[in-house]
């Protein structure tokens, strides 16, 4: 995050935006979209996954209380739900709100319409019955005292506020400070006041608490009273360097301070030089080897209309083309007839589409599998015997650049993308999980790419033009022995620390991917989910699959594992309570693992000797 954004002058900003949406209402969650975009979240693709439609005042078909009010639903609500930026409708768990639709009439002193509640149903927001029918009215929110106080000047305003009570925790770094702290040492509020102006909004009302914003540079600092405060300050930091910067400014005396890092931050892009190949080359991992370099594939594909990519399985009768507003267009040759057509449009993606490709899904019906590619990086899977899949099948913070399919013989399915950071990711769609897949760094200028049913990547970019990859699918998708191995368990019945273990094995898979970000998420994730548990049953399914990725130096993250696999094995000490065959599991896994004593990763090496103990 190069620029550095005062939230200091953020009333400013709120000034200058209500400003505009008086003179143009099409502005209304233009400052939402970009408080959104500053503190790290990234439109998803896809479509929603919370609607209007399941909100909490219908009975199972979908109708109201015959008792419940007709009142009109403010403009600025229906344009939230059905707006782009509404990060709540993608992704809800950022919140920890429920979302009441159509608003619910409460009665009492004060006639309100309630639209939402926090998370424990202990708050409730809404606008006056007497203003239902204004374009945005303002908010007003339920204390513990059942008393309505004034929350927000308008419901643009209450859902802006809202994404800054959550987003900055979440995205951001963060530092707390206790009561003890602020009793060490009360003049840190004199500090704040004088050093960070608030952001113009009014008090947020939640749990007992209200909670002033200020901001400073890249900062938002949460200032909350009440009885039931676990934190009465908190400053949330859109670098670590911005959170130290208003630590120093703060100066609170005595105070034990360290700063976490994010939730959840973007993947970093690669930084690859442009694609080039020498013949013979081979992937260090044996993946894939150079067999021509400068050939064109047989029978290329013309280019494209202008603003408009396409593809074609001429064998299999399905053809599919993308256009700048996002929609893909498919046909599909009917198999009962041979000869009819099939075509369907669907606006898959909110940018441009920048690659497609296509093939017969299923010989027996009129049915073709797509995927599409955008400017923002998203790839949307269809299956056109139905409507598309909800979801972005995969997503990265750059453009794709071009898409390949094609049936491997042995294998099923087979899809390759690229983007424009030179990554090139192949999956094993056979397997029916998008986490069996490789990462291919091959650099950038990848314009075009090619899958043959032979197994040969062709990749068209850069000085070579054309370049024929013969891929190894053994080596290419080792994760999928690990799969193989994994669907042996019911993990619908096995047991990990939160509950049903269906999350394991996604998880032990991409903890083998290539990309050393991913693995290691995935290794702290595993360890959430299988140490330090009650009866975490999944644990022993998963021992073996993680030291085979180990073992085989499937992983980028073996450390990580290795130490994970040691953790597992602790159960005299306390730190777990796994039953006495987890042990016994692990102490036969041992022998398998000593060979890694002379390992030269050192962390590999110190998580064997850690589990040596462990099982002594």
């Amino acid at each position: 995050m190069p620029q550095v954004i005062d939230y200091g002058r953020f009333a400013e900003r709120l000034r200058e935006a209500r400003d505009r949406v008086l003179a143009d209402s099409g502005e209304r969650w233009a400052l939402l979209d970009r408080v959104q975009r500053e503190w790290g979240y990234v439109d998803p693709g896809g479509e929603p996954v919370w609607g209007p439609g399941d909100g909490e005042n219908v009975d199972e078909a979908g109708d109201l209380p015959p008792d419940h009010p007709q009142l009109p639903v403010p403009v600025a609500l229906t344009e939230w739900w059905h707006s782009p930026v509404n990060s709540f409708a993608y992704r809800p768990r950022l919140y920890w709100v429920h979302t009441q639709w159509p608003p619910l009439t409460e009665d009492g002193p004060e006639s309100v319409c309630v639209f939402m509640s926090e998370y424990e149903y202990c708050n409730q927001w809404g606008y006056p019955a007497a203003e239902a029918a204004r374009d945005d009215p303002p908010v007003l929110v339920r204390t513990g005292d059942d008393e309505w106080l004034p929350q927000a000047a308008s419901i643009s305003e209450f859902l802006l506020h809202l994404a800054l009570e959550r987003l900055p925790g979440h995205f951001g770094f963060t530092a707390v400070l206790t009561h003890g702290d602020l009793e060490r040492d009360p003049a840190v509020l004199d500090r704040l006041r004088a050093s960070f102006p608030e952001l113009g909004l009014l008090p947020w009302r939640e749990l007992g608490a209200d909670a002033v914003l200020h901001g400073g540079p890249d900062v938002v600092i949460r200032h909350a009273c009440g009885d039931f405060v676990d934190w009465p300050l908190v400053v949330h930091g859109r670098t670590r360097q911005a959170v130290e910067a208003a630590l120093a400014v703060l100066e609170p005396a005595g105070a034990d301070l360290s700063v976490a890092p994010p939730a959840e931050s973007p993947d970093p892009l690669l930084d690859l030089p442009p694609v080039a190949f020498a013949p013979g080359e081979e992937d260090e991992w044996e993946r894939w080897r150079v067999v021509s370099v400068g050939t064109a594939p047989p029978g290329g594909e013309p280019p494209a209309p202008t603003g408009t990519t396409r593809a074609a399985d001429t064998a299999g009768g399905v053809a599919v083309a993308g256009d700048a507003d996002g929609v893909v267009h498919a046909r599909v040759r009917d198999s009962a007839s041979g000869v009819r057509w099939l075509e369907s449009s669907e606006r898959l993606h909110r940018a441009p589409v920048t690659a497609v490709t296509c093939l017969r899904h299923d010989q027996g019906a009129a049915s073709g599998l797509l995927v599409s590619g955008d400017a923002a990086g998203v790839l949307r899977i269809w299956l056109t015997e139905g409507p598309p899949a909800a979801g972005p099948f995969d997503r990265r913070g750059t453009a794709v650049t071009a898409l390949a399919s094609a049936v491997l013989p042995g294998s099923g399915p087979a899809l390759a993308a690229a983007w424009a950071d030179g990554l090139v990711r192949v999956w094993d769609l056979g397997t029916g999980c998008s986490d069996v897949a490789a990462d291919l760094r091959l650099g950038t200028g990848v314009e075009a790419l090619r899958l043959d049913p032979d197994g040969v990547l062709w990749v068209g970019g850069g000085a070579p033009g054309w370049t024929a990859l013969r891929l190894d699918p053994e080596e290419l998708w080792v994760l999928r022995r690990i799969k193989e191995q994994a669907d042996r368990f019911p993990w619908d019945r096995l047991r990990c620390n939160p509950g049903p273990a269906h999350e394991v094995p996604s998880q032990i898979l991409r903890a083998g991917w290539d990309d050393e970000r991913i693995a290691a998420r995935a290794a702290e994730r595993l360890h959430e989910l299988l140490v330090h548990g009650h009866g975490a049953t999944a644990a022993l399914a998963a021992a073996p699959l993680l030291a085979k990725l180990v073992v085989n130096r499937w992983t980028p993250v073996r450390g990580r594992l290795m130490t994970l696999l040691a953790d597992l094995a602790d159960v005299r000490r306390g730190r777990t309570e796994a039953a006495d065959d987890q042990w016994d599991l692990l102490r036969r896994l041992l022998p398998a693992l000593r060979p890694l004593a002379d390992d030269p990763d050192d962390a590999v090496r110190a998580g064997l000797s850690e589990l040596e103990r462990n099982c002594a």
